[in-house]
């Protein structure tokens, strides 16, 4: 397992057990004081622990190795369990916490407000900053690592997982203050109207938090290419005094650990022929030519019977060394 899969994993369980213990806590506070920004703190909490779920079970999965039927392996299952998740606090947290505000909005009903509910949020914000701080040193030194700013990190991570639960923790934190700042103003002026207003803050930030994720592990879902390698394979054939021209580069993200890279090449002849004479550079050419009939024999005997192969990559292994 690699430095990453460890601090990922570490981050994952830590968030896990935290927003776990934290949605006990708010459940009971908001059964005691019916605040409806204590219930969205809660619901937040049970969807990120739901998604954190999803998270690790999308880091397991998607280490298995290839087989026979997935060649290129499981790699990109992390970016299909985070875009579930996504999904998850969408409708669990942003959708179900919007209505019950609004419901609460319309009945009127005013929040009994206690020391235990802010107690709670007490409790919410030591365990959901200590989870918060695990995801960001983690994030750092993968930062770090891969020599990078922390902006554009975020925008082009190939690990999506402790970025996520580092942007999960820094909503919940932006989350209990919203809380803390609506029922202490209920709790101050006996109005509701603050409560469900910290309510629906905290529904919009899921919202928010949901379309971000989702955004994120698209472009991975998509096949997007790997721009890095790209640029590195341009720079190492462009420099080789083999190559005439570089046709064109085609990468696809796999996995934070693994890409696919694909590319067409014009060779120079006078660097391959140079030690070889006339005949043998002949000989050479028509064993070329006659390499590239095939390789086409063999692509349009594919395509004529399955019209989807629009991208068909053949490599050959060595011939046989004579005696």
């Amino acid at each position: 397992m690699s430095h990453s899969e460890d601090g990922s994993t570490k981050a994952v369980i830590t968030a896990i057990v935290a927003n776990g213990s934290v949605t006990i806590a708010k459940f009971v506070g908001f059964a005691f004081s019916g605040s409806s920004a204590l219930l969205a703190e809660a619901i937040h909490s049970l969807a990120d622990t739901a998604n954190q779920g999803l998270l690790f079970l999308g880091l397991k999965r998607s280490k298995r190795v290839a087989d026979g039927k997935y060649h290129f392996g499981y790699g990109q299952e992390r970016y299909f369990w985070n875009l579930v998740s996504a999904i998850t606090i969408f409708f669990l947290g942003c959708i179900y916490t919007m209505m019950h505000a609004v419901g609460q909005l319309e009945s009127g009903h005013a929040p009994e407000m206690s020391w235990l509910a802010f107690g709670i949020l007490g409790f919410a914000f030591v365990v959901e900053g200590y989870s918060f701080y695990v995801a960001f040193v983690e994030f750092t030194r993968q930062r770090k690592a891969e020599n990078m700013g922390f902006m554009q990190y975020v925008k082009e991570t190939r690990d999506p997982t402790t970025l996520a639960i580092l942007i999960e923790d820094t909503v919940a934190v932006l989350g209990l203050t919203f809380a803390l700042v609506g029922m202490g103003l209920a709790a101050y002026t006996g109005s509701a109207i603050f409560d469900v207003a910290a309510a629906m803050g905290i529904a919009l930030l899921m919202g928010l938090l949901a379309i971000f994720l989702a955004a994120t592990n698209k472009k991975y879902l998509l096949n997007v290419s790997d721009e890095e390698i790209n640029q590195v394979a341009l720079k190492a054939w462009t420099a080789d005094e083999r190559v005439q021209n570089v046709r064109h580069i085609r990468s696809i993200v796999l996995s934070p650990e693994a890409s696919i890279l694909m590319a067409e090449l014009e060779l120079r002849e006078e660097e391959l022929f140079a030690d070889m004479t006339e005949a043998e550079v002949q000989q050479a050419i028509r064993f070329m030519h006659r390499l590239d009939n095939v390789r086409a024999s063999l692509e349009e005997a594919v395509s004529k019977e399955s019209e989807e192969a629009k991208h068909i990559y053949i490599e050959f292994t060595g011939l046989p060394e004579k005696d």
